[in-house]
């Protein structure tokens, strides 16, 4: 009997114990939330220009991407497949210290051929190479 009262004894300290802790971090809290004054307004266009490529565009999109090995894939749906080589560039340069060999496919926007038209290959060793697909049209020429 008397284990039982000083179970429930031990468990109305723990739960006392807990709401002064609950009660002292919520005070803490709110003494650190900043006022409106400690915010600076960041004009967009005063931020300096990066090198870094421009993810959201018009001309083309990145439609997914995979890492497994240290290679990296990206496919890209471009209005304007010859454009390869920019896409390319702009999408390897920020990130080709990171991987042994990136591969860019670019297909043409609106195309559900499982082939893409051209793939962009870069490696440390052999830099970039391009290569264009061949379509059903041309092979049946």
């Amino acid at each position: 009997m008397k284990i039982q009262w000083m179970f429930r004894i031990g468990l109305i300290a723990c739960a006392i114990a807990l709401g002064i802790l609950n009660l002292t971090l919520w005070q803490q809290r709110a003494e650190v939330v900043p006022s409106d004054d400690e915010f600076e307004v960041v004009n967009l266009e005063a931020l300096p220009e990066t090198n870094e490529p421009q993810l959201v565009n018009e001309a083309w999109e990145i439609t997914d991407m995979a890492t497994a090995h240290g290679a990296f894939v990206i496919e890209v749906e471009a209005d304007d497949p010859s454009r390869t080589e920019e896409i390319g560039r702009s999408l390897v340069e920020p990130i080709k210290g990171n991987y042994d060999e990136i591969l860019v496919y670019i297909n043409q926007r609106g195309d559900e051929s499982d082939l893409p038209a051209r793939r962009m290959q870069w490696t440390p060793a052999g830099g970039y190479v391009e290569l264009e697909y061949a379509s059903e049209d041309d092979s049946a020429r």
